[in-house]
């Protein structure tokens, strides 16, 4: 019975790969003005995609696919002057901050560093 798992596990993966060999252009646009502003995108018969538009000063766009586990992978994103922003269901994201953390930050934003001045023995003293 291994042997014959074996080879049903190897047509599989065959045929997997198949779809992204024979895979080709289904959908695509280009569109400039002229004056800075654009959007294209893509789809592929295999379900990867993608589509952005923007100008000189935002962007804004997402892409998409399907995980090796079948899942449907969709990201959205914008970047600008503060950087990539991307958002989407399976990015990781930090843990919440611990709730001490956050009172010893608000500690420390309400109580400044303060340094004295240091006065010297043959200084003259200041006004």
């Amino acid at each position: 019975i291994l042997p014959q798992l074996a080879f049903f596990l190897l047509i599989g993966a065959c045929l997997a790969t198949d779809d992204d060999a024979h895979a080709h252009v289904a959908n695509q646009y280009k569109k400039e003005d002229g004056h800075g502003k654009f959007s294209y995108g893509f789809d592929i018969t295999n379900g990867i995609g993608a589509g952005e538009a923007g100008d000189e000063h935002q962007v804004k766009g997402e892409y998409h696919f399907t995980s090796k586990e079948g899942l449907p992978v969709k990201v959205s994103y914008t970047a600008d002057e503060n950087g990539y922003h991307p958002h989407g269901d399976l990015l990781p994201t930090p843990p919440p901050t611990p709730q001490a953390i956050l009172k010893a930050l608000a500690y420390i934003d309400s109580h400044p560093h303060w340094e004295p001045r240091s006065v010297h023995p043959h200084s003259a003293p200041q006004p």
